[in-house]
């Protein structure tokens, strides 16, 4: 219920917008993976502005990044650091070996 109290007001419009789904969609998808897929500006990058690249770089990819989640309702991948859908082959400047 206090999910999100002292979070800046982008992220609390966003956990009500969660909130105002109907109930089996929200049985389905963690408060967390609708926050990190929902790409809200004040806490996500772009993907211009991280340098998201259609290639792996040395290796690194999103699927070997820490920032990478593949989303459990729609089987996608997204990132914790940069908006919208990312790809498991594609690159960004941000990327961190994950374990």
């Amino acid at each position: 219920p206090r999910a999100g109290h002292n979070a800046p007001p982008g992220v609390q419009q966003e956990i009500k917008n969660f909130h105002s789904l109907p109930e089996e969609e929200k049985e389905n998808m963690p408060l967390l993976y609708f926050l990190l897929g929902s790409g809200t500006p004040p806490y996500k990058m772009s993907k211009k502005d991280s340098a998201y690249a259609h290639k792996p770089v040395d290796g690194q990819k999103c699927s070997n990044c820490e920032y990478a989640y593949k989303k459990a309702v729609r089987d996608k991948y997204i990132c914790s650091q940069i908006a919208g859908e990312i790809f498991p082959n594609h690159w960004c400047r941000l990327w961190v070996k994950g374990e």
